[in-house]
């Protein structure tokens, strides 16, 4: 290192601590992150042979490289500079006003610009930090976005709307009809005959492209239109063979997928020919077995030099799937293989940076180009579709009646309230379910913890009586508590805690207990415990996610036995498990790709709480198909209604 550059950095912090002291929640990662490129690139000369070594410019890049990271670790996939420009970073007060730390203050956007612009950090300077369109990435990152575009685009360009001729017109006419039989005979489709049938678009306008996504919230019918979708192109093949894959991205995901899929087969019998429904496969894996993991190794054993041999991909639950495994999957797949997404797009983003399925639907209703809208209408006959000559999205068609939330029960007019951030309707909605008076809907004030405790007694004792793990599995998938973090007074790890004492205590005890635990929590194993695995086991095929129950086998053995992708049951010895933990309580985020009958959704007790946000919340209350019961504050839950995700990215496909 130069010793220009050691007197320009050591004025930045010479130690995380000095960083913490004046930068609120940042982490020791930030901090050497951004020491370690600040140090490469200021030391790294320009095209002229000349060093940025001032201490001004070190110090500011310092911060902002110190905020790529932070914005990474909150999912973003870049950092737009316009974002932080005249802002207070790592400013911190308490109520009272007394600061606690003083932050850095980033000056005007044309300064950074021109701070950024000098360093070779331009795509071709081959450097880890890419700075692009103003906005700033980690090179990886970059890669990976720019894969995901260039794969859309090269879709879109193979799908784009051509005339077709009269015989395709007249082919895929009769499919359509077959497949949605005319609504006066179809009691499946309860829609009134002057409604668009938007279950019929979603399959038509997926027919002619390669690349489509079918969105829509639950209870829309999503895996029941994406099988008569593959029921739909079998039809129209008639004698080729095509190769599907089905995938999500979890194990719970996929199974739900399965059954969703067998289920709808079930039902079109009668409506589509024997031999059609025979080839619609209905075992969903997930998204890492269909790559192939290699353990120990975060690259896959399908990749562009080992593509999968499949004609059609069926991706569900796409909002939770992060921009690099994205990306991974679709640099794995054929140029001929036609792309299907299913998702709600109102839902958490991924855990991991990105937001893939928020990224290709930027609209919030379908929004057709003119030729598309025509062909539709010749292939459905609709023609009441709407057009736009802007910002036409061809590939998206969204669900917009559910079957399950009918607009009359408080799940489904509460999860609306909350994604159209109403938070005085939603807070109306839940003080009117505490007199009973919203169906669906109940509520519960942050200290009634003995109104759970009912719950718990309701749902989790008949777990330790089920007559079989069958039945057991079953009992467990009736109901969840949910928090929205880990830690806390009502975070996962003391509800999970509060739970076991209560089950094994007297059943009249569960009233004395409180939501108190021990600062170490020990583990003891005993029958029909649910249990969550927390980190990837690959050699047991046990991911991070995949839920079991310990139980007691024939031979009066405890086992942990996990549900399988085909219907079948793992059992292993409590010993050889990766680490694990209690699951009566989940985060909100662990749910996505899961569903139970009842669902009570804890939230935290303090408002200033970063992780509330209304996808977290609408999230939630969506894993709810019959009862919902929420235990929150008016303060939190303004603020989680008020709050929303908007992660930042350069896919934009308007």
């Amino acid at each position: 290192m130069s010793l220009k550059l050691s007197v320009s950095l050591k004025h930045v912090y010479q130690r995380f601590s000095e960083a913490q002291q004046q930068l609120a929640d940042i982490e020791a990662i930030d901090y050497f992150f951004a020491k370690q490129f600040t140090e490469l690139l200021v030391a790294e000369p320009n095209s002229c042979g000349e060093t940025r070594d001032t201490l001004a410019n070190s110090r500011l890049l310092f911060h902002v490289l110190l905020c790529l990271n932070v914005s990474l670790r909150e999912g973003h996939s870049c950092l737009p500079i316009e974002k932080i420009a005249n802002q207070q970073f790592g400013f911190s007060c308490d109520e009272s006003g007394i600061v606690s730390h003083q932050g850095f203050h980033f000056p005007t956007l044309a300064v950074l610009q021109a701070v950024l612009q000098q360093l070779a950090i331009h795509f071709t300077d081959n450097q880890g930090i890419v700075f692009v369109d103003n906005k700033l990435y980690l090179r990886r990152y970059y890669l990976f976005e720019q894969q995901v575009i260039d794969f859309i685009q090269q879709k879109n360009q193979s799908s784009e709307i051509k005339t077709i001729s009269a015989d395709e017109v007249d082919a895929i006419s009769a499919v359509i009809s077959q497949i949605f039989p005319d609504l006066s005979t179809d009691t499946q489709e309860n829609t009134e005959t002057d409604e668009v049938d938007w279950q019929k678009i979603a399959v038509a306008n997926a027919l002619n492209k390669s690349f489509s996504i079918i969105a829509g919230g639950p209870g829309t019918g999503k895996t029941y239109t994406v099988t008569k979708l593959l029921a739909a192109l079998l039809m129209l093949k008639k004698q080729e063979e095509l190769t599907i894959a089905l995938v999500a991205p979890t194990g719970k995901a996929a199974q739900r997928l399965s059954e969703s899929i067998s289920q709808a087969v079930h039902g079109f019998k009668g409506l589509i020919n024997d031999d059609v429904l025979a080839k619609i496969p209905s075992n969903a894996q997930t998204l890492h077995r269909l790559l192939g993991v290699i353990p120990n190794n975060p690259n896959f054993r399908h990749n562009q030099s080992n593509q999968l041999a499949i004609d059609v991909l069926l991706i569900d639950e796409v909002s939770m799937v992060d921009l690099p495994l994205m990306s991974r999957v679709l640099r794995a797949l054929p140029t001929h293989c036609k792309v299907i997404l299913l998702g709600d797009a109102d839902q958490l983003p991924s855990v991991a940076a990105g937001s893939i399925l928020a990224d290709f639907t930027p609209i919030n209703q379908a929004q057709f180009s003119a030729t598309n809208s025509h062909y539709l209408a010749q292939v459905t006959g609709t023609t009441a579709l709407p057009i736009s000559k802007k910002h036409p999205l061809d590939h998206l068609t969204y669900l917009t009646k559910s079957r399950r939330f009918d607009g009359q029960g408080g799940i489904g007019l509460i999860a609306t309230a909350v994604i159209k951030g109403d938070s005085e309707h939603s807070w109306q909605l839940l003080q009117q379910a505490k007199n009973n008076l919203v169906p669906q809907l109940m509520w519960l004030d942050g200290s009634q913890v003995q109104g759970l405790a009912k719950l718990v007694e309701q749902y989790y004792r008949p777990l330790m009586s089920a007559h079989s793990i069958e039945h057991a599995f079953e009992l467990l998938a009736k109901f969840r508590l949910l928090s929205a973090t880990r830690k806390g007074d009502s975070g996962v790890e003391r509800l999970n805690y509060w739970v076991e004492q209560i089950l094994l205590s007297e059943p009249n005890a569960a009233k004395e207990l409180s939501i108190a635990m021990p600062t170490i929590i020990k583990h003891n194993l005993y029958h029909a415990k649910p249990i969550m695995i927390t980190e990837n086991d690959y050699s047991l095929g046990l991911y991070n996610g995949d839920i079991g129950l310990i139980w007691r086998n024939e031979a009066g053995h405890l086992m942990a036995v996990f549900e399988q992708e085909n219907g079948n049951y793992l059992a292993i010895l409590p010993s050889r498990l990766p680490q694990y933990e209690s699951v009566y309580a989940m985060t909100i985020h662990k749910t996505q790709g899961s569903e139970f009958e009842h669902v009570a959704m804890i939230l935290p007790t303090k408002a200033d709480n970063q992780l509330l946000t209304r996808q977290l919340l609408y999230t939630g209350i969506t894993r709810a198909k019959k009862q919902l019961t929420i235990t929150s504050k008016k303060s939190v839950w303004f603020e989680g209604v008020d709050s929303k995700v908007a992660r930042h990215s350069g896919i934009s496909l308007v």
